[in-house]
């Protein structure tokens, strides 16, 4: 990012949160981090003073002892406490030490200050740093964590420079997108957290504000199994939609298509009927593997609705029930090991090309 965005970018991130003030204007463009050819937007500041005439208490986060109360969109107040605030967050800890002059308004005996984020994901980051009945602080809970609460908390702790927050959510992101190629292939592999495909989209704007480019090649991968609904969006936890820059989505929708010519070739080598030199069944193998090659359509659509992380040979059951004789259906124990060899290889070569089919830079990737 040019030294003019960053500083243009900083302002806004301040005049939104100037105490006592809010801003409504149209949103502004400016570049994203990770990648200077993308435009993403931040909010205009126009400065309003003075309490709203309707405050909603939000219903969590209203604590009667709080020191500050925090004003998002729709008028819903967290009163929250200032100390903790400030502690934690080093743009929090600035914004208050600015002097106040003697009669600034206040709600119910406190400051108040106007931040530009929906009430849902300031709830989430507000669950992180004050835990409450109910709600876990943020990090592997037992029954997982939901792509709405890592995301909302990675973006505004990274507003409000919250680092070790940062660092908390983007390990999960990391885990889940994960950039070690074994770590891809585990069958058994189980994470806190199970985005659906169309969530990954939230993902790549994390990617992009943070600059952690090792998340994008994954999620890219799970955004195209999403289909045409990248056009719509990401729907979140309370109903509002977010989508990814239009050139993130053209990268999307190309590298769809690219990655089902990739796999039909690499499917076709997999199965391509042609026996191990020490086959034990030669005629049957040819056989099985020439059934299997006429339908790699099937196999194709099962590696969508599965992911592609799943060993591609398993997807058609080439191997007979364990403990039975070979069914007329299953290779011999030589070329279930030749294809295997193949399918491992095609796997590899489709991992590292990954950063190339959606025409991205992320530097040492590879199997």
């Amino acid at each position: 990012m040019c030294k003019n965005c960053h500083n243009e970018e900083q302002a806004v991130r301040r005049l939104a949160a100037v105490p006592g003030a809010t801003n409504e204007r149209p949103l502004k463009r400016i570049r994203a981090v990770s990648d200077p050819s993308r435009e993403t937007y931040l909010l205009s500041p126009a400065i309003r003073f003075g309490a709203p005439a309707k405050l909603e208490r939000d219903p969590e986060f209203w604590f009667e002892d709080g020191s500050i109360v925090l004003i998002a969109y729709g008028d819903i107040g967290f009163r929250v406490y200032k100390r903790i605030l400030a502690e934690h967050s080093a743009f929090f800890r600035d914004l208050f030490s600015i002097p106040q002059p003697p009669k600034v308004p206040k709600i119910d005996g406190c400051p108040y200050v106007y931040v530009s984020d929906f009430p849902s994901q300031l709830r989430h980051l507000l669950r992180a740093l004050f835990p409450t009945k109910g709600h876990l602080a943020f990090g592997k809970p037992p029954d997982g964590l939901s792509m709405d609460a890592v995301c909302s908390v990675v973006g505004l702790a990274h507003k409000y420079q919250i680092e070790q927050l940062v660092t908390q959510g983007l390990t999960h992101l990391t885990e889940y997108y994960t950039d070690n190629f074994k770590q891809w292939c585990e069958s058994s592999r189980s994470t806190p957290l199970e985005p659906k495909p169309i969530e990954a989209l939230r993902a790549i704007n994390i990617a992009h504000l943070t600059a952690t480019t090792s998340i994008l090649p994954l999620a890219f991968l799970h955004a195209s199994r999403a289909g045409s609904r990248v056009l719509l969006g990401c729907v979140r936890e309370d109903g509002s939609r977010e989508g990814v820059a239009i050139e993130d989505v053209q990268r999307i929708l190309d590298g769809r298509v690219e990655l089902i010519r990739s796999a039909s070739t690499a499917l076709a080598r997999i199965f391509k009927p042609e026996v191990s030199e020490i086959c034990t069944d030669s005629r049957r193998c040819l056989k099985v593997l020439a059934q299997k090659a006429s339908r790699l359509d099937t196999v194709l659509e099962k590696l969508y609705d599965e992911g592609f992380a799943t060993s591609w040979v398993y997807l058609v059951n080439l191997k007979g029930e364990s403990g039975n004789p070979p069914t007329p259906w299953a290779l011999c124990q030589d070329c279930l090991e030749m294809v295997e060899e193949r399918d491992l290889w095609e796997r590899r070569s489709f991992w590292n090309d990954l950063p190339d089919v959606f025409r991205l830079k992320v530097d040492g990737w590879e199997a």
